[in-house]
């Protein structure tokens, strides 16, 4: 069963901008974020675990409620706060994409990436996705889910949603996932999503553990 967990508001108004190539991020810096900030990675408010998948835990600070937790071989790490931030405004938003109201409301995920994409057990990596968001009205807010699941093996390993009022323009979000000292090594894929009014946009990548 899910338990729902309400979140604090403001935890991070700044997140290094993405810089993009050919599809990826290549921002680094964004570890450096989450150290600066460490209340962003270890939670200013901890979630219990009781209703959670298999015990997984969720230390949540952002403007929304985080749901699902982390099962399996991944059962007893540890699912941090997502820092986010709007990078690029609606007019910008608006003008790459050559946006018009007729078109309703758009939604795609820009670029996604796992960083670092090799790690030992007990380590943590961050799970980072940008993507732009529009809607007809400039002032609408926009409730948008943003998913974030993880598979070895094509099972499920660990599964989180942030729903969240976003106005129109480009986010970035990141959430950190500090892997349990006994995760198996292995290849794992990471899908991320983000869905509002029935449209939704998918990207995946994968990340690496080493013994």
């Amino acid at each position: 069963m899910q338990t729902t967990l309400p979140l604090r508001q403001g935890v991070a108004l700044l997140l290094c901008l993405f810089l993009v190539a050919g599809g990826t991020l290549g921002c680094a810096a964004i570890e450096e974020q989450v150290k600066a900030h460490p209340e962003t990675a270890i939670g200013v408010g901890v979630g219990t675990a009781a209703g959670m998948l298999t015990g997984g835990l969720i230390f949540g600070s952002a403007a929304g409620t985080l749901l699902g937790g982390l099962v399996g071989g991944l059962t007893g790490g540890v699912i941090g706060n997502v820092i986010e931030a709007r990078t690029q405004d609606r007019a910008a938003t608006s003008q790459r994409y050559n946006y018009s109201p007729a078109q309703g409301t758009i939604l795609k995920i820009e670029a996604v990436e796992v960083h670092p994409a090799q790690i030992r057990p007990g380590d943590t990596i961050n799970l980072n996705m940008r993507f732009a968001v529009l809607a007809r009205n400039a002032q609408q807010t926009i409730q948008v889910s943003e998913r974030r699941q993880v598979f070895l093996n094509s099972s499920a390993v660990g599964d989180s949603t942030l729903q969240v009022q976003r106005m129109g323009g480009t986010w970035t979000s990141s959430q950190p996932l500090t892997l349990p000292a006994n995760t198996a090594s292995g290849s794992y894929r990471v899908v991320m999503s983000v869905t509002a009014d029935s449209t939704e946009s998918t990207q995946q990548t994968t990340f690496t553990v080493v013994p």
